[in-house]
């Protein structure tokens, strides 16, 4: 498991988006990328779930 700060996108499935961030990643021993993802403000507590980069998206944390 590797502990970060990576700020993301969220999309649901009725198209809407939320901002969140994920504070860990975890490779199961199938080679499944998990991700541990919460929304903010007030959303969802943090949560383990399977990562798909169609409904994450990754936003840049540094450089902007």
């Amino acid at each position: 498991m590797q502990w970060v700060y990576q700020p993301v996108e969220v999309q649901y499935p009725d198209g809407s988006w939320e901002l969140g961030r994920i504070s860990g990643w975890w490779t199961d021993e199938k080679g499944e990328v998990w991700c541990r993802l919460r929304t903010v403000p007030g959303g969802a507590p943090p949560r383990w779930q399977h990562y798909d980069p169609e409904s994450v998206r990754l936003l840049p944390s540094t450089g902007i």
